[in-house]
């Protein structure tokens, strides 16, 4: 191999090994703030109401959009599992977005951190839900 392919190779596996790794973060005490919500057309604005909450031993929960919710995740540095997500009953002008988020948050598979954000992905790694800590 000449120098210039070699280089090249080499440069662009430091990039693909940056490109995969997200930061680690902790997970439990943190808020975070939905920024974008997949399948939804709400506004920023709407979208910035929705909150999720990890707490302590692995409990979640939130503002949903309507109602509070509360239910349990199990995740380790990639993966991510929610377990059936509870809600109250009450109705509202947002009943679509909070069972789009609430439906989103249960097809969540892993996650990535970078930059204070945190993304939510399916198992093919698509993005559902896109967060800020607050």
């Amino acid at each position: 191999m000449n120098f210039d392919l070699k280089t090249s190779l080499i440069l662009l596996l430091i990039a693909f090994c940056f490109s995969c790794n997200s930061e680690p973060i902790e997970l439990s005490n943190h808020d975070w703030k939905v920024t974008d919500l997949t399948g939804s057309a709400a506004t920023k604005k709407d979208l910035s109401k929705l909150s999720l909450i990890f707490k302590e031993d692995k409990k979640i929960g939130g503002f949903a959009g309507c109602n509070n919710y509360r239910g349990g995740a199990t995740y380790n540095e990639e993966q991510i599992k929610f377990s059936t997500l509870y809600s109250d009953n009450s109705s509202c002008e947002y009943n679509e977005l909070e069972q789009r988020f609430l439906s989103n948050l249960e097809s969540s598979k892993q996650y990535t951190y970078h930059a204070g954000n945190l993304i939510l992905q399916d198992e093919n790694g698509n993005i559902l839900i896109e967060l800020e800590q607050i």
